[in-house]
């Protein structure tokens, strides 16, 4: 939380000190959940076999996927967009604890869980990022054009920038959900308790969400699309992809237990 708000007073200020100690904050409480998990892995033998660790554990990786991201591009600002969203999955996770000892189905008790599901859970963070790029060029377009050269203007990155770093994490995003996918349909060759079914209700929506990251890049490459195009779509994205995870969990039949 302390770095959420630390995160929104550097945009609200513009102080420099303030996005330093935030991020180090941030990489503090990277470690200390990384260490959470391991130690819940070790005890449980599992990550995310239901709600209660897959949350934990998209949290987790939504803030890795920021650190790398402003590591390689020293973009502070996308953190705004980004930490709060880890600590909205950090929250949930402590609504979610009477799933703690929940017991688990036998045919979830592999490998396949860890390797299938925390792929997925990465893609989603990485179309959390490409979300926030996808504000942070709304924002910045809407500035520029009603001529309002205020401080968040001059903090954020020019908008070619913020549209290149939206389509890069949506590419990073398709790759990795692409690969949780074919993981997914190779686990259940291997699995006798369960099998692919195409009409379940989780791999249904999670194929559309697919779909809606590939055309999105297939449009991009040959209509052009760029700017507040690639920013609308990556909103959507995101949408499709709360609704796959929690949406479906909630009001339709599944056999994903996460």
């Amino acid at each position: 939380m302390a770095a959420s708000i630390l995160h929104i007073l550097f945009l609200a200020t513009g102080n420099r000190r303030i996005a330093q100690f935030a991020y180090w904050l941030t990489i503090g409480g990277f470690s200390l959940h990384s260490f959470f998990i391991v130690l819940r892995w070790r005890h449980t033998g599992h990550l995310t076999a239901h709600w209660y660790d897959s949350t934990s554990f998209l949290a987790w990786a939504i803030i890795l996927i920021y650190l790398c991201i402003a590591y390689r591009t020293r973009l502070r600002t996308i953190g705004v967009f980004v930490v709060p969203a880890a600590f909205i999955a950090t929250l949930v996770v402590y609504t979610l604890q009477t799933q703690e000892n929940t017991a688990i189905p036998a045919y979830l008790q592999n490998y396949w869980l860890l390797a299938h599901s925390s792929v997925i859970f990465l893609a989603y963070a990485a179309f959390v990022a490409a979300f926030g790029f996808g504000l942070m060029y709304l924002i910045e377009e809407k500035k520029i054009r009603e001529k309002q050269h205020t401080l968040i203007f001059n903090l954020l990155p020019a908008l070619g920038r913020s549209d290149e770093l939206c389509h890069k994490c949506i590419f990073v995003g398709v790759i990795l959900m692409t690969m949780g996918i074919v993981i997914g349909v190779l686990w259940t060759q291997y699995t006798i308790e369960v099998k692919w079914t195409w009409l379940d209700s989780k791999v249904i929506f999670t194929i559309a969400t697919w779909l809606i990251y590939v055309l999105q890049l297939s449009i991009r490459q040959i209509l052009g699309w760029r700017g507040r195009k690639t920013a609308y779509s990556a909103i959507i994205g995101l949408a499709a992809v709360l609704f796959t995870y929690v949406g479906v969990n909630l009001f339709l039949p599944s056999i994903h237990a996460f």
